[in-house]
């Protein structure tokens, strides 16, 4: 018997207060991801404001109703996030990179999938970073698959490759 009590985990709908702490492991997320592509100064190559103001719009006036970013938690700190669009788009899927590998990610694809599939979902599709290898063995392990699809991302003065994977909703 251990001495130590569980962590209290939950996953729930991001609300005001909560986007500081999606900015930051979006940005620890891609930084890990990216890594010297970036340089020295890799989190300083992120307009870390710009990034937090985006993410109070997205929980505050999101583009539709059904918009909806949930937060994985942890003793009641934010350890992960995901932004989800019905009826099938995940527009994007974080866990801090210090609190991986403790489910959070798993808690947080079900809570998509939830969402989606009440949404009419019946397959969902999530963009990734193409050197995410981490990203890569979890989506793998949920039953995603790689469609073959690939995108680059302008920004940070580097092209940024991304892959889009795919899965089903339906049993």
């Amino acid at each position: 018997m251990s001495d130590s009590p569980t962590p209290d985990v939950a996953v729930r709908r991001a609300r005001l207060g909560d986007e500081e702490a999606i900015g930051r492991i979006q940005i620890d997320s891609w930084v890990g991801a990216v890594g010297e592509r970036l340089g020295r100064n890799r989190h300083e190559a992120f307009d870390r404001e710009t990034i937090v103001n985006g993410w109070e719009t997205s929980i505050t006036k999101p583009p539709t109703p059904d918009h909806v970013v949930f937060v994985a938690t942890c003793d009641g700190t934010v350890v992960g996030f995901t932004a989800v669009a019905p009826p099938n788009q995940i527009i994007a899927f974080e866990v801090d990179p210090e609190r991986r590998r403790r489910g959070h990610g798993s808690r947080l694809l079900a809570a998509a999938v939830d969402h989606l599939k009440s949404h009419g979902g019946t397959e969902m599709k999530l963009w990734t970073l193409s050197n995410d290898k981490v990203r890569a063995g979890f989506l793998k392990s949920a039953g995603f698959g790689e469609s073959g699809m690939v995108r680059e991302l302008d920004g940070l003065g580097i092209a940024i490759e991304e892959r889009l994977w795919h899965a089903s909703l339906e049993a």
